[in-house]
């Protein structure tokens, strides 16, 4: 049982390495999204934040959080960047790279908000290549320390 212990221990540590690779992903898939709803339509900050809601992205919850019309109380930046930065469980850089994002959306002419998110993809992508390095090394590691952690510890109780 102590075994059983360990191991599901490492398997969740092993977990939040493979969601922040997730994270990543639907992070890029987002932003390619925008990218491509900006180039072809015009689409302004609050139909693209729609749209986003509709994708139904399971791990950028915060999107959820923004208004999908335009309100005097409240610009859309500081909205954006409350959202993202509630985030949990969720790395500063990634965050980061958000926030930045947000504020390209709907701030400068249509080619200006397109090279804003070209740069932001590509910070992205290169946060999503050192998560999936970091899973690739540390979630075996983790895995078989939490199995060796609860060999050890139930050998030690008997």
């Amino acid at each position: 049982m102590i075994l059983l212990s360990g191991a599901f221990c490492g398997i969740e540590y092993s977990e939040k390495l493979k969601k922040r690779v997730a994270f990543c992903t639907e992070a890029e898939k987002m932003m390619r999204l925008s990218e491509i709803m900006i180039r072809s339509c015009g689409t302004d900050v609050y139909e693209l934040v729609g749209r986003l809601k509709a994708e139904g992205y399971s791990n950028l919850i915060f999107l959820d959080k923004l208004s999908e019309e335009y309100s005097a109380d409240e610009g859309f930046r500081e909205s954006w960047r409350t959202a993202v930065m509630s985030l949990r469980n969720t790395g500063e850089e990634e965050k980061r790279a958000l926030v930045e994002f947000g504020n390209f959306l709907g701030s400068t002419d249509i080619s200006g908000q397109l090279s804003g998110i070209a740069l932001q993809s590509e910070l992205m992508h290169g946060i999503y290549e050192r998560r999936q390095a970091d899973y690739q090394k540390k979630g075996r590691l983790y895995r078989s320390l939490g199995v060796l952690a609860g060999l050890t510890v139930g050998i030690i109780v008997i």
